[in-house]
C-alpha cells in the first residue's frame, strides 16, 4: 500500500481551474502555505534538460524554482541524498474513475431508430454530449498501480461508444473528485465500437466510418447560420469539443490510415491509441503526420510441450509475438511522435519494466522520458504538466538512480504537491562486489538487486556457491555455503554500513566459530549489471505485406519481351502463337513479331500461354470486420474502400490463380447496399497503393431472400420483409433522392446526406449498380423502377434466372455477372442451369464469370471453361467471360482486360490451355511487376517453414515458457466472406 504524506495539501481543481468554492471540507486539514526545497538530487527539468546536484522548491502544488537555485531562508529542506528526480508521467488513455459500459454485439433484432425518438436523436452511438467530468467520481481502485508506475495524471473518460464525449484530465490520488480535476473536458474521444448503443446502426466497420464521416458534416451543417430545423444537444456538444484535441480508438494499424482520412475530410489532425502492431507499416502511419499512444501489451508465447504443437500456428502470429516489443523502436526510427499508455496493460505492475525495456531495445532515454511527460502534454495543450520548470504543478518523483536502470528504485511520486511513498529509501547500500576470505580461502561475493531487497551470490573461479541474506534493522547476516565445500555451511553476521573492510567471526554449522575477512572491491553499478546480464536479442525482418509470402521489400519493376507463348490477346488479332509481347514499365509497349528484346529480361513461354490478368466483377476478401452494413435497409453511405484488408493472404493465393483485379462488394443484406471498391493485386501495397486508379464508382443492390431476411432466424423486424416491400423500398428512396437533389438547387443552406448523395449519383449516371439477383420476377421489378426513374441497372450479379429475362435485359442495357454451375444451395435458385452464362450470351448480353468466393476466384479460368461444355461458347469467347467482358462491365477495358498496346501490364502466364483443368499459373503480373512466379514459390515455400521452425525454437525456449505465463494455441478458422455475412456470424456456411 502507498503510504501519503499529507505535509503538503494537494490544491486539486484549484491549480488549473478557478478555486473551489460553495462547500466545506470534510476533515480538518488547512490550506499548508509551507514552502518545500527538494536538495542535492540530479534533476531532469524535461526530457532534455539534466541538471546535476540541483535544488527543486515549490509550495501549494507549485514548483517556484528548480535547477541551480538557492533555498529560500523560509524553506523546509529536505534532503534528496543524491536522488534523480523526473516529472511525473502522464497518461493520454487511462480512463479511471469512471464507471465503463460493457460492449455489445450486432444480433437481429436490433433497433434501427434511436432510442430517443425525438427530432433532436442522433446515432445511440453517438454519446458527444457526455462529459466524463459528470461522471468521474475518484473512487477507482486503479489509482495505486498507476502511482507506482511513476503517473501523476491521466486522462478518463467514458469508454463506450463511437463518439464517446469529452474527456477529463486528472491528477491521481486521493481526495474529493473535485480537487483532483485538472482540465474538465480535455480531449474528444472517438472508437469504431459502437459499444452498449443497440440501435443496429452500425453494425460493421464501414458502417462506423460513414456514421463518424456524417457527424462531422452534420455538426459543421448544424452550426452555419441558416439552420433552424433541428435542436440537437449531440451536435450542439460534438461541435464544442471538436475543437478538443481528439484521440480515436483504433484496433489495428490499417484504422490508422482509416482514421486519418476522416480527420482529413474534416480538416482536423486525430490522435491515434495504438493497438501493438504499427511498427508494421511505420513510414505509413508516419505519413499521418499524427501521435501514437501506445499500449505495452505483448502477445504471450504460445504454450508448447514439442516443435510440433507450433505447426497449427500462423507464420504472422509467431512474427507478431517476437517483432510486437519493437513497436516503439520501429515508429522512433521513423520518427513518428508517440506517448505511451498503460491503458490495455493486464499486469500494471509491470509498465515501469517494460518501460526500461524500450530503452535497451534501442530507444533513447530523452525520447522514452519524452513520450511519457512532454509529448501528452503537449497533446493535451496543457504547458504545466511535463516538465518541473517554475509555474509546472509539483508533480515529480524521486528515484534512487538513474530511472532507466533495472536495480534503480522508485521512491515517491509527488503529485500536486502531496508526497506518496512508493517504496522508503534504505539508509545503507550494501550492494557491491566483495572478497570474502574465511577458512583458509578466497572468494567473490556480489551483492546486487535491490537495495532495499538485495540478493547474493559467491563464486571461486567456475565454480558457484549458495547465499541467503537476511538482515535486520542495524545488521545483515548470511548463510552461505562455499563452492570449496558444498557440505559446509557458515553463517556470519556484520553491522549494516557503507564501510569497505569487515572483520569478525563466522559459525559452521557445528557451531565453531570461523574468523572471516569482507573487503569491498568494487561499488555496485546498476548499468554495468545490466550489461553484463543483457543480450543484444536477434529479430526477423518486418514482411510486407505481414503475412506468409510477404517481403522484406517492394519487387522490382522490370522490363519484359515475352516470347514464344500463345498470346490470348482479346482483340481481332485473336489466339496466335506468333506474337511476342513487350512489356516497359507498368505498360504493355508492344505486341507483335520478333520484337527486340534489347533492354528487357526475355521471358520464354514456348509452349505456354499468355492472357491478360482474370478480373473478378464480384468479390469479398480483402475486406474487415464485416462486408454487410445490415443495420439500414439503405446503406449507400458506406464505402468497401474504407475497410481493404490488403494482408489477406487470398490476395496472394489468387494472384497464383491468374486473378489481377477484382470489385469488393458490400453484401446482399439489404435492398441498396454500400460502395464498392476496385482493386488491383499489388501484393505487399497499402490499400491506397491497390485502389484501381481512375476506376468509376458502382454500388450494391440486392433482392431476394437476403433482403428481406428470409434466413436471419429469431425475429427480424427491419424493413421490407417481403419482396413487394423491396419495391417500396426502392422506390421510397429514389423519390427521397430526387428531392434531396431539387433541395440542393433551392436550399443553399441543406444538408449534406452522404446516402442521398450516392443515390442521386446513381441518377446522374455517376454510380453504376451491381445488383444481387436470382428471381425473374424481381429482376423484371427492377428494370421497372430504373425505368420509372430513368436510370440503367448496369450489372445482375449472380443472375441464375437471367436465362429467362435475356431478352429484357438486353434492352435494358443491362450486364450479366453470374456462376457457371452453382445452384440448389438455397430456395430461390432452384431453376438454375448451367447453360445460364451461354443463353446469356446468346442474346446478346454482355456476361462474366465471377467467384464470389476466396476459394473459387483460384479456379475461375476453369469455371469459364464450363462454359464451353454447357452451352458450346467458343474458347476465346469463354475466355472474355473472365478477362474482356468484366471489365466492360466496369468500364475499366480501356486499361485491361486485354493484351493490346497501351493496356496496363496485367498479364499472365500459364502452363497449358487456360480453359483447361491442367493449366497452372506460371507466372503474373499486375502492371509490369512480377508479383506471383511459380519457380520463386518453393523458395517462399521454404522460408515461411524456416521462419516457423525459427520462431518456435525461440519461443520453445523462451522467457515466457520457462515462467509459464504463456497462451494456448486456438487454431484459426479462416474468415471467408459472402454477400449474406453478418458481423458477428459463424463464417461456417453460406447462401450466397
Amino acid at each position: 500500500m502507498i503510504k501519503r504524506i499529507f505535509s503538503v495539501l494537494s490544491l486539486g481543481a484549484g491549480v488549473l481551474l478557478s478555486a473551489q468554492v460553495g462547500y466545506w471540507p470534510n476533515d480538518t486539514k488547512g490550506k499548508n502555505q509551507s514552502v518545500y526545497a527538494l536538495t542535492n538530487v540530479t534533476l531532469y527539468q524535461d526530457h532534455k534538460t539534466k541538471v546535476e546536484n540541483a535544488v527543486v522548491v515549490f509550495s501549494k502544488g507549485k514548483i517556484l524554482s528548480s535547477g541551480k537555485v538557492s533555498v529560500p531562508k523560509n524553506a523546509v529542506v529536505l534532503d534528496g541524498k543524491g536522488a534523480f528526480v523526473y516529472p511525473s508521467f502522464i497518461d493520454p488513455y487511462a480512463s479511471v474513475g469512471v464507471e465503463k459500459s460493457p460492449r455489445l454485439q450486432y444480433s437481429p433484432g436490433n433497433m434501427y431508430v434511436p432510442s430517443e425518438a425525438t427530432s433532436a436523436a442522433y446515432n445511440d452511438a453517438v454519446k458527444a454530449d457526455v462529459r466524463a467530468v459528470s461522471h468521474f467520481t475518484n473512487q477507482s481502485k486503479d489509482y495505486e498501480a498507476y502511482l507506482k508506475q511513476g503517473f501523476g495524471a491521466a486522462v478518463s473518460f467514458n469508454e463506450d461508444g463511437i463518439v464517446r464525449g469529452s474527456a477529463v484530465l486528472i491528477a491521481l490520488g486521493e481526495g474529493p473528485a473535485r480537487e483532483r480535476v485538472l482540465k474538465e473536458d480535455a480531449a474528444l474521444m472517438l472508437s469504431f465500437n459502437k459499444g452498449s448503443s443497440r440501435q443496429a446502426y452500425p453494425s460493421s466497420l464501414v458502417g462506423s466510418i460513414a456514421l463518424l464521416r456524417q457527424l462531422y458534416l452534420d455538426a459543421k451543417w448544424y452550426e452555419s447560420p441558416g439552420q433552424k430545423e433541428i435542436k440537437s444537444t449531440n451536435l450542439e456538444a460534438f461541435n464544442r469539443f471538436k475543437k478538443l484535441p481528439t484521440i480515436i480508438e483504433t484496433s489495428e494499424k490499417w484504422d490508422i490510415l482509416r482514421a486519418d482520412a476522416i480527420g482529413d475530410e474534416a480538416g482536423t489532425q486525430f490522435v491515434f491509441l495504438g493497438s501493438g502492431n504499427e511498427y508494421q507499416r511505420a513510414q505509413e502511419i508516419k505519413s499521418t503526420g499524427g501521435t501514437v499512444i501506445l499500449p505495452l501489451e505483448y502477445p504471450k508465447a504460445y504454450k508448447m510441450e514439442d516443435a510440433l504443437d507450433g505447426e497449427a500456428l500462423d507464420v504472422a502470429d509467431l512474427k507478431h509475438w517476437e517483432l510486437a516489443p519493437y513497436n516503439a523502436k520501429y515508429l522512433s526510427d521513423a520518427k513518428v511522435p508517440f506517448a505511451l499508455t498503460m491503458s490495455k496493460l493486464k499486469d500494471k505492475n509491470t509498465f515501469l519494466e517494460k518501460v526500461r525495456d524500450l530503452h535497451r531495445k534501442g530507444i533513447s532515454k530523452e525520447l522514452v522520458l519524452e513520450s511519457l511527460t512532454a509529448v501528452p502534454s503537449q497533446m493535451l495543450g496543457v504547458d504545466q504538466l511535463g516538465h518541473l520548470r517554475s509555474g509546472a504543478l509539483a508533480n515529480f518523483l524521486v528515484v534512487s538512480g538513474d530511472m532507466f536502470e533495472k536495480e534503480s528504485v522508485l521512491h515517491e511520486n509527488w503529485v500536486l504537491g502531496e508526497r506518496n511513498i512508493i517504496e522508503p529509501r534504505v539508509e545503507t547500500d550494501v550492494r557491491g562486489t566483495y572478497t570474502l576470505n574465511i577458512a583458509g580461502n578466497s572468494y567473490e561475493l556480489q551483492v546486487k538487486g535491490k537495495a532495499s531487497k538485495p540478493e547474493a551470490e559467491i563464486k571461486k573461479q567456475d565454480k558457484k556457491g549458495k547465499v541467503k541474506l537476511l538482515s535486520s534493522d542495524y545488521k545483515m547476516a548470511m548463510e552461505l555455503t562455499l563452492p570449496s565445500d558444498s557440505l559446509q555451511n557458515y553463517r556470519l553476521m556484520l553491522p549494516l554500513s557503507e564501510h569497505r573492510n569487515h572483520q569478525g567471526q563466522a559459525l559452521n554449522k557445528q557451531g565453531v566459530s570461523v574468523p572471516f575477512s569482507l573487503v569491498r572491491t568494487a561499488e555496485f553499478t546498476a548499468a554495468a549489471m545490466e550489461s553484463k546480464e543483457s543480450k543484444k536479442e536477434q529479430v526477423g525482418a518486418i514482411w510486407y505485406p505481414f503475412s506468409a509470402f510477404g517481403s522484406e521489400s517492394r519487387p522490382e519493376l522490370k522490363d519484359y519481351l515475352i516470347r514464344g507463348a500463345t498470346v490470348w490477346t482479346n482483340t481481332s488479332k485473336g489466339i496466335s502463337s506468333t506474337l511476342d509481347v513487350r512489356v516497359a514499365g507498368s505498360k504493355i509497349v508492344a505486341v507483335g513479331e520478333n520484337l527486340s528484346a534489347q533492354g528487357a529480361e526475355l521471358v520464354d513461354g514456348t509452349g505456354m500461354h499468355l492472357t491478360s490478368g482474370i478480373i473478378d466483377e464480384h468479390t469479398h476478401i480483402g475486406l474487415s470486420r464485416g462486408v454487410n452494413e445490415a443495420g439500414s435497409n439503405n446503406s449507400a453511405e458506406v464505402r468497401m474502400a474504407d475497410a481493404i484488408n490488403p494482408d489477406d493472404v487470398n490476395f496472394y493465393r489468387q494472384l497464383a490463380g491468374g486473378v489481377t483485379a477484382a470489385q469488393q462488394l458490400h453484401g446482399s443484406a439489404n435492398p441498396v447496399g454500400g460502395q464498392s471498391s476496385m482493386v488491383k493485386f499489388k501484393w505487399g501495397e497499402t490499400a491506397e497503393g491497390m485502389k484501381f486508379p481512375g476506376a468509376k464508382g458502382y454500388i450494391k443492390f440486392a433482392l431476394g431472400e437476403n433482403v428481406k431476411q428470409s434466413n436471419w432466424g429469431g425475429n427480424p423486424n427491419r424493413f421490407p420483409q417481403s419482396r413487394p416491400g423491396v419495391e417500396q423500398a426502392f422506390d421510397f428512396w429514389f423519390t427521397r433522392a430526387k428531392e434531396y437533389e431539387l433541395e440542393k438547387k433551392t436550399n443553399k443552406n441543406f444538408r449534406k446526406d452522404l446516402r442521398l448523395e450516392a443515390m442521386q449519383e446513381i441518377l446522374d449516371a455517376q454510380r453504376f449498380i451491381t445488383c444481387h439477383s436470382y428471381v425473374q420476377s424481381e429482376i423484371n421489378m427492377l428494370m421497372d423502377v430504373a425505368d420509372r426513374f430513368d436510370f440503367t441497372v448496369h450489372t445482375f450479379t449472380h443472375i441464375l434466372e437471367g436465362y429467362k429475362v435475356a431478352d429484357k435485359m438486353k434492352a435494358h442495357g443491362a450486364n450479366a455477372s453470374t456462376f457457371s454451375d452453382w445452384w440448389a444451395y438455397k430456395e430461390e435458385v432452384r431453376e438454375a442451369i448451367p447453360y445460364n452464362a451461354a443463353l446469356l450470351l446468346q442474346a446478346g448480353v454482355n456476361t462474366a464469370i465471377n467467384s464470389d468466393d476466396a476459394e473459387m476466384a483460384r479456379r475461375l479460368n476453369q469455371e469459364a471453361g464450363k462454359t464451353v461444355k454447357y452451352g458450346g461458347v467458343p474458347m476465346e469467347e469463354a475466355w472474355k467471360m473472365v478477362t474482356l467482358n468484366p471489365a466492360k462491365m466496369l468500364q475499366i477495358d480501356h486499361k485491361v482486360g486485354s493484351i493490346a498496346p497501351g493496356k496496363d501490364a496485367d498479364l499472365v502466364l500459364w502452363t497449358d490451355n487456360p480453359l483447361s483443368v491442367y493449366a497452372k499459373v506460371e507466372k503474373t503480373w499486375v502492371e509490369g511487376t512480377l508479383y506471383f512466379d511459380a519457380k520463386e514459390q518453393e523458395a517462399k515455400d521454404k522460408k515461411v517453414r524456416d521462419e516457423k521452425n525459427r520462431l518456435i525454437q525461440k519461443m520453445l525456449f523462451s522467457s515466457d515458457q520457462k515462467k509459464g505465463e504463456t497462451q494456448a494455441i486456438t487454431p484459426k478458422t479462416a474468415v471467408l466472406y459472402h454477400c449474406d455475412t453478418l458481423e458477428g456470424e459463424s463464417h461456417a456456411g453460406h447462401s450466397h
